[in-house]
């Protein structure tokens, strides 16, 4: 059937064809943590909750929940005290680097950054007090004095000693500071410090009275029935997207620096689920159960998972419930440190993953052996290669198409040691070693003969066309002949990127962006998350870079990406970061494989006055045909589809909104052999 014939067929079938509505998603969503609450100020009926770093209110007449982060009106994250203005009606939120929120009861907020911009020897902040229509932040280096009403930064008085308290009295300022507490007459000039002069102890009382205190109390105590469902910390290391659910491991990556409490958790249909924590935690000695570095699903079973502990071994769960504990007591899995005393803490697991056969692969890390795997009956196998003997850091492991393993060793805080690429292929027979190839790289070289040796190397991902795309600290490489990674001349290949300056000079693609994890959508494009530059969105070739984005220009809540995992079915891209977990609702979703009318989803629908976003079609297929017509037949846009979805804006071709009606999509695969329809209305 040709083209046009196919797109007449469609047209007549317009009449009845309808699609089913989806609720619009566009834009960031914030998956902060609200458990842990740590203050509780009322404010009228309303009682605001600060909980790790994160604010949500709740209504004591009408029960209402609300949830304020970056992605819906605060300028930041990570805050670190709130108080309340009953003289100007004003929640005051300080944030840890200093910056400033006012949010008014109705809704709207002011930012005051001059603290978090000042320049100061120490920024440590100390108290945030409310005095009337005054706030004062007293910090290691001074104290700042903020108008609330006026919604201005007054002054900040430098001291030698870093001020703990403040308070405002009778026209006068106190500050206590480690040297004694100092008065300040407001009709001098405090910017003077000799206008400061000591005073007793005893003279001013400083802090929240008894009872302030005990009703902050009370409050924290009613805060605990009003918790949103969400993560139960916003810690976010590595995620894992399996049939629309996300898991979250939420790890250290340096086992050296911060140990982080036994964090698991799953995401899916809008509900967090928290894995148990007790249960394995009374299990370990000493409380070891920390570090979670992987958590998969087992693909015979959805209520099955198994979790990593850089410390102490394999977690088993189902449902969510702890089940076993795998480690050098019972298992297979190596101790680094037997002889110690608390040889419990160095069963170091991380990079679980399973193979096509359903066996789960583990890195036992520093140990002789450090491939292990348990088969699907249960029992144990590994994998000796003595070029890889005794490393640590092994952060992910990939299969590809063939099966073949891609292992990523890295060693992010400890530059004196090497990092390296390790790829496996065992031909399909894991238990029969004479049939397998490996080949371990520690330096390539670009096509054009450059030679790399890259401090870590970070993340690998395989796209739709079978490329092998590699992540290290020198930036952003490609494989597009990945089957010959075991020959002696094998290269990676740098994308190279034309300037469009009239020079016929091109740049490589990301050279010396050090990047951190690499993930593919539907329409084959690439997201690349950094080191500390935020996320890169590039076209399936690399050779355009879509977005950037960074805490700067949107609410992404850190420039410090740990991982990226997308849902294929909705688009959006969940972004693990060193300060949580955060998404964005992508124009991609994967591809479907077939073309039916009553597959294709269009949301919003109808299109309210009020909306200004984009209409997405999804359900197409790859790279789909999209004809935008009106009930009268006129084309209005067409495009090409992102993996399986089309996005339109609700515009014509010369950028005019279009008029109130019944709008059609005819949509035909890439060959146009065939086709589907979806109705939109356009209400105005």
């Amino acid at each position: 059937m040709g083209r046009m014939r196919l797109l007449g067929w469609l047209m007549a079938i317009c009449l009845w064809a309808c699609v089913a509505p989806m609720q619009a998603n566009d834009g960031w969503t914030i998956y902060a943590s609200y458990h842990n609450a740590t203050k509780a100020v009322k404010a009228d009926s309303r009682v605001y909750v600060l909980a790790n770093g994160d604010l949500f209110s709740y209504d004591t007449e009408d029960k209402t929940v609300e949830r304020y982060d970056k992605a819906n009106g605060l300028s930041d994250f990570g805050l670190q005290d709130i108080a309340y203005s009953s003289a100007t009606k004003t929640m005051v939120l300080l944030y840890e680097n200093g910056n400033i929120d006012l949010l008014g009861l109705n809704g709207s907020t002011w930012n005051m950054a001059d603290l978090k911009r000042k320049s100061l020897s120490d920024k440590t902040l100390n108290e945030l007090m409310v005095v009337g229509s005054e706030a004062l932040i007293s910090t290691n280096s001074g104290l700042a004095l903020i108008d609330l009403e006026e919604g201005y930064f007054v002054d900040f008085y430098a001291f030698d000693s870093k001020v703990t308290h403040a308070t405002i009295q009778n026209g006068k300022i106190y500050a206590k500071t480690e040297s004694g507490v100092m008065e300040g007459d407001r009709n001098a000039n405090l910017l003077d410090p000799s206008n400061w002069s000591a005073v007793a102890t005893g003279t001013v009382t400083f802090g929240q009275t008894a009872e302030e205190k005990a009703e902050g109390e009370s409050l924290l105590e009613q805060a605990k029935d009003f918790v949103p469902n969400s993560p139960i910390r916003n810690y976010a290391y590595r995620l894992n997207m399996v049939d629309g659910r996300l898991l979250v491991a939420g790890g250290n990556p340096n086992q050296r620096r911060q140990d982080r409490v036994g964090t698991v958790m799953m995401y899916e249909k809008g509900k967090w689920t928290n894995f148990d924590e007790e249960a394995p935690t009374a299990a370990v000695p000493a409380t070891a159960y920390t570090n979670i570095t992987s958590i998969v699903q087992d693909p015979n079973d959805p209520t099955h998972h198994f979790a990593s502990s850089m410390h102490s071994g394999l977690y088993e769960f189902r449902n969510g419930e702890f089940v076993h504990r795998y480690s050098s007591d019972n298992s297979p899995i190596t101790c680094i440190n037997p002889h110690l005393k608390d040889y419990y803490l160095y069963d170091w697991v991380t990079a679980l993953n399973y193979d096509s056969k359903g066996n789960l692969w583990m890195m036992n890390n520093v140990t002789d052996t450090i491939i292990r795997y348990i088969r699907p009956d249960g029992t144990w196998g590994s994998f000796y290669y003595e070029e890889i003997t005794k490393h640590e850091s092994f952060k992910q492991t990939v299969f590809d198409r063939r099966g073949w393993a891609w292992i990523v060793q890295w060693h992010r805080y400890v530059p004196r040691c090497y990092s390296f690429l390790f790829v496996l292929n065992t031909n399909g027979t894991i238990d029969n070693r004479s049939d397998d190839k490996a080949k371990k790289y520690i330096t390539f070289s670009n096509q054009d003969g450059v030679s790399y040796a890259p401090i870590h190397y970070t993340s690998v991902a395989e796209d739709v066309d079978g490329a092998i795309w590699l992540g290290t600290t020198d930036g952003l490489f490609v494989s597009y002949t990945p089957d010959q990674v075991f020959d002696n001349d094998f290269c990676f290949t740098q994308v190279k990127v034309p300037r469009d300056d009239g020079s016929g000079l091109a740049d490589y693609l990301m050279n010396g962006v050090s990047v951190e994890c690499i993930a593919i959508d539907g329409g084959n494009r690439k997201w690349v998350g950094t080191t500390d530059n935020g996320v890169y969105l590039l076209s399936a070739d690399g050779l355009k870079t879509v977005e950037h984005f960074t805490i700067e220009n949107s609410p992404l809540i850190s420039n410090e990406i740990n991982d990226i995992a997308i849902d294929g079915e909705t688009g959006e891209v969940f972004i693990a970061t060193t300060r949580g977990l955060c998404s964005y609702r992508g124009n991609a979703t994967d591809p479907a494989t077939s073309m039916s009318s009553s597959n294709l989803k269009v949301f919003p629908n109808p299109v309210r006055e009020d909306y200004l976003g984009d209409v997405h079609i999804t359900g197409l297929m790859y790279n789909s045909n999209v004809k935008i017509v009106s009930a009268a037949g006129k084309l209005v846009a067409e495009g090409t589809s992102v993996g399986g979805e089309f996005s339109w804006d609700c515009c014509q071709k010369n950028g005019r909104r279009v008029n109130s009606g019944i709008y059609y999509a005819l949509c035909t695969d890439e060959d146009g052999k065939k086709g589907a329809v979806a109705k939109i209305l356009i209400v105005r």
